[in-house]
């Protein structure tokens, strides 16, 4: 049976909770409450977002697949320079590339410094997944 995308979220978030890179009070998940963010030290906020789909075969019907990315925004303070949040971006990748669960695949993954505004430096992980 296909997997629909609100499973593949719900495998996601598990798959984030289960990572031990980052204490899991500094992870502000979606529809969380209210997550307050740390006045020292690294935090992360976790996305999921749906992408485009595609037909990857036809038998009676189509089989649709269905594909994704989830992205963690990694934060630290300014001055605190870069070797944490590109350790824990290195880690975060390890963590989610190629990881396989029933329908849901995930796929390689990038992190990106996305610079810096007046209170943190940030880098974007992104990793691409399919459903089915």
């Amino acid at each position: 049976m296909a997997m629909t995308l609100e499973q593949a979220r719900q495998a996601i978030i598990a798959r984030m909770q289960g990572f031990t890179g980052i204490d899991q009070s500094r992870i502000q998940y979606p529809n969380a409450p209210e997550f307050k963010v740390p006045k020292i030290g690294l935090w992360c906020r976790l996305t999921i977002a749906g992408g485009s789909s595609f037909i990857s075969g036809i038998a009676d019907k189509p089989c649709t697949r269905r594909t994704g990315n989830i992205m963690i925004q990694c934060f630290d303070r300014l001055h605190t320079g870069e070797k944490a949040i590109t350790e824990l971006s290195d880690a975060l990748l390890a963590h989610f590339e190629y990881f396989n669960i029933e329908h849901l695949e995930c796929l390689q993954g990038q992190a990106i410094n996305a610079g810096k505004d007046s209170d943190f430096i940030q880098y974007n992980v992104s990793i691409q997944f399919r459903v089915n």
